[in-house]
């Protein structure tokens, strides 16, 4: 199916048991199509393909030097029970609504564990094979690279164009996506990390949503060059006041949000690291 109509079957589904079967059986195509590969830290700068039950996704380095990351698995269909819901619940559909959508789904899915300990212990238990994305869930430990591949599977789910990076952002390793809202290798090029927002601030409120950057393509080959990308996110601002400010929605708010750097690949990540520290 293609995003059109996966869009259409989206808005024709009637009850929560009409949900559980298209999520079900968008999942069994999906799987049906996949190969066995090993993807992830020091295996793929970037990964197209939807991560299925063959891939090997290694969403962290070795956890000493004999012992690989476990496999980790997207084996739940809960989040895209939720995001359909949140789909179905919206005023649009589009990337541009998709990226809160997707957002909001997998940070109230996944808790993040800020000191890393939980992470490892939960990796080193399951060090022997394969450890389900239920069981981060469960410890509280997600990182950006369960993020983003959460966040790549949703949008090969709808049917969008995705990848997943591995890479840095501001001097530290770091996983996001692009996505490729009218096909890979076609413009724009949209940088989208699951891990952080933007925000619409006017005194003690403010209203979150996605973050992302669409790039033209001289720009997108630049940062696949290894050249470390700052981002310039007014044009995001632009977009998402013109989404959602039409009826006064935004109306007195400022948008909030630093000014990343972002770089493609752990190799330039790492070269990038030195220089940031010094």
């Amino acid at each position: 199916m293609n995003k059109e109509e996966i869009q259409k079957k989206i808005y024709a589904l009637n009850t929560d048991e009409d949900i559980e079967i298209f999520v079900n059986d968008r999942i069994k195509e999906l799987e049906a199509s996949s190969i066995e590969i090993t993807v992830g830290q020091n295996y793929t700068d970037s990964f197209n393909e939807y991560i299925s039950l063959k891939t090997h996704y290694k969403p962290a380095d070795k956890l000493d030097e004999e012992t690989e990351c476990p496999d980790l698995v997207y084996d739940d269909v809960t989040p895209y029970i939720k995001l359909i819901k949140s789909i179905r619940e919206g005023k649009w559909y589009s990337e541009l609504s998709l990226f809160s959508d997707v957002f909001f789904v997998i940070n109230n899915y996944l808790p993040t564990d800020n000191t890393g300990f939980g992470r490892y212990m939960a990796y080193l238990f399951h060090k022997d094979g394969k450890i389900s994305i239920k069981s981060i869930r469960e410890h509280g430990c997600a990182f950006c690279s369960e993020k983003a591949g959460l966040a790549h599977n949703m949008f090969k789910f709808l049917g969008v164009d995705s990848a997943v990076v591995s890479g840095g952002r501001n001097g530290g390793m770091h996983a996001y996506n692009f996505v490729f809202p009218n096909g890979y290798g076609n413009e724009p090029m949209v940088l989208y990390d699951p891990s952080f927002f933007v925000d619409f601030v006017k005194d003690n409120d403010a209203k979150s949503f996605g973050f992302f950057k669409a790039f033209k393509k001289e720009d997108f080959e630049k940062l696949l060059s290894g050249e470390p990308i700052k981002l310039d996110l007014s044009n995001t601002e632009k977009n998402y006041r013109n989404l959602y400010g039409f009826n006064g929605m935004l109306d007195g708010y400022s948008f909030v949000c630093d000014n990343p750097t972002y770089v493609y690949g752990l190799v330039n990540a790492k070269e990038y690291k030195y220089s940031f520290k010094k």
